[in-house]
């Protein structure tokens, strides 16, 4: 944890001087609370931003709800070409966790692992079905 909280320190730095630009700006609209790495989104709506540092490490940031959070995520190449932006939510434990953010203007796919602490919080039970949750688009998303 602290490991990464120092790297994140160290990129903004370096994104704040570099030429970093923010590549997509959009928002979302989340129908269940859901946990995005180790933070808890309740349900409600969110702005989001992806900053490439690199083609396959980003900065992702999270805003909306009482809630504001950034993290690092690695990039995939993207098959298809749908023409919408998603993020997509597992059931685990019965716990909504989001799992990936395919990003259709990028051509990018984030996969994001089940945290210790969401897997630790949620409740043992049924399973939920997946869900897919639409990115509106915003300034270049």
């Amino acid at each position: 944890m602290k490991l990464q909280l120092t790297l994140l320190t160290l990129l903004g730095l370096t994104a704040a001087g570099a030429s970093a630009q923010t590549a997509l700006k959009g928002s979302f609209e989340l129908p269940v609370q859901a946990y995005w790495n180790n933070t808890s989104l309740p349900a409600g709506e969110y702005k989001l931003s992806v900053v490439m540092e690199s083609p396959q490490l980003s900065l992702i940031s999270v805003r909306g709800e009482g809630v504001a959070t950034t993290f690092l995520a690695y990039a995939g190449g993207r098959e298809e070409t749908s023409s919408t932006s998603v993020l997509r939510l597992e059931s685990v434990n019965g716990a909504y966790v989001i799992r990936q953010l395919d990003s259709s203007i990028l051509r990018r796919l984030y996969k994001f692992p089940a945290s210790k602490s969401a897997r630790e919080t949620a409740l043992s039970g049924t399973a939920s079905p997946a869900m897919v949750v639409p990115v509106s688009s915003g300034s270049g998303f």
